[in-house]
């Protein structure tokens, strides 16, 4: 048990009142009311807290994901749930999915010796593809993975909507993110892309 440690970071940066050069931890542990040397008893290292604070994400990001497979049975409309998730949490999203861990040290810690919550995402978006029809999910599920998170980055940029001006960054990767779960999967097309 982490004493809520990793919900109070993750709730933080869901509402942002924190942002990367807050996620040190010295500043962390200042939120938290925690000396430095209670994180690191806890967690190993901040590489440890800001991990677990990263699946707590994966987590999210994967039931939100479900249920809208479950709702709609669309592939389109789960790749725009990505896209939405990653420009709804700027805070969150990068720590996720960007931050350089020391991944030695967390494999020796045992983080991974049982699933963890991102490899739970990769494997819920694997029985996506399945269900949805997928003749090759590892490859479908490697390009729409890279795809998403290339439009959240450059929505989140400023870059997605480069050559549509007249459109939002986020609309145009929402726009994108069906159009690409479309070419993957060209069988389950339903309803209009620029949603």
């Amino acid at each position: 048990m982490d004493d809520g440690l990793t919900e109070t970071v993750y709730r933080a940066l869901v509402a942002r009142e924190l942002d990367d050069a807050d996620l040190s931890a010295r500043k962390l542990c200042r939120l938290l009311g925690k000396t430095t040397g209670a994180l690191y008893h806890r967690f190993g290292s901040l590489d440890g807290l800001l991990f677990a604070v990263s699946q707590r994400g994966y987590a999210d990001l994967t039931t939100r994901m479900q249920a809208v497979f479950r709702e709609r049975s669309d592939l389109a409309d789960v790749a725009e749930a990505f896209v939405e998730f990653g420009l709804d949490h700027p805070e969150l999203y990068p720590l996720m999915f960007e931050r350089r861990f020391d991944w030695a040290a967390l494999r020796a810690r045992g983080v991974f010796d049982a699933p963890v919550e991102s490899e739970k995402l990769l494997q819920a978006l694997a029985c996506v593809l399945e269900q949805a029809g997928s003749a090759d999910v590892e490859m479908d599920g490697r390009l729409l993975f890279a795809g998403l998170h290339g439009l959240v980055s450059l929505a989140a940029s400023g870059r997605a909507n480069v050559g549509a001006l007249d459109r939002t960054d986020r609309d145009v990767a929402r726009a994108a993110a069906r159009a690409l779960a479309r070419r993957i999967l060209p069988s389950g097309e339903t309803g209009d892309d620029r949603r």
